[in-house]
């Protein structure tokens, strides 16, 4: 018995050194290097061939107190619940100006959202909090090095190359058809989101300069240390 009693206590301390930051019913809050070790242990059954970046406009940055990660998750849940009609939170995941990570949604079940169901089938949806239309939120260093990481990880683990086809932005589609059109659509017809000023911009060529790159050559980074 005392052995069996030391045996389970070591299994309980293992199981609290590995846990998550903070876990709640709906929400689990990570580090980067917590979700790249969460993310690779996932069975992911659904076919993935797309990244989508977002940002939450509300809730923003002054919002966020540096503590309140899961109210505000709550309050999108229960916003996209309620009075949107959806069965959970839209997003598989959030990102916080501290750099922290949320998961809130299973990673095989389809995001639900605005962009559209051809975009959500095969996709998972990043929330980054905060709103990136320029002259609003700057982007924490800390939540740049996040949006980097963790989307240079989701590439790996679905076998991706950072292009339009695989990483996209909101705002390359359109706002009623649902259909991608990329840069040919006037502002009223396709939101901002991901920012105007997110990582230079919320054109294709932007993301191409300015996030693409960063994305490459962290998937070089990361890929390195896993050899």
């Amino acid at each position: 018995m005392r052995r069996f009693l030391i045996g389970l206590m070591i299994i309980m301390l293992i199981c609290h050194v590995n846990a998550p930051l903070h876990a709640d019913g709906n929400h689990t809050i990570m580090t980067r290097e917590e979700f790249q070790e969460w993310l690779f242990n996932q069975n992911v059954t659904r076919k993935v061939t797309l990244i989508q970046q977002h940002h939450t406009w509300a809730p923003s940055y002054k919002h966020f107190n540096g503590s309140n990660h899961h109210r505000l998750l709550e309050g999108m849940r229960n916003h996209h619940i309620k009075k949107m009609g959806w069965n959970n939170i839209a997003q598989h995941i959030t990102t916080f100006p501290d750099g922290k990570i949320a998961i809130s949604r299973p990673l095989n079940s389809i995001p639900e959202g605005t962009i559209g169901k051809e975009a959500n089938a095969e996709g998972i949806t990043i929330e980054n909090l905060g709103n990136f239309d320029a002259g609003y939120d700057v982007m924490t260093k800390e939540q740049r090095d996040t949006i980097v990481y963790i989307t240079a990880l989701l590439c790996i683990k679905f076998g991706l190359t950072p292009s339009i086809d695989s990483i996209t932005y909101h705002h390359w589609w359109h706002y009623r058809t649902k259909e991608r059109v990329l840069d040919n659509a006037d502002d009223k017809d396709v939101k901002s989101c991901p920012g105007t000023s997110f990582f230079g911009g919320n054109t294709t060529n932007d993301a191409k300069k300015y996030f693409y790159p960063l994305v490459s050559k962290k998937i070089k980074e990361i890929k390195a240390t896993m050899e």
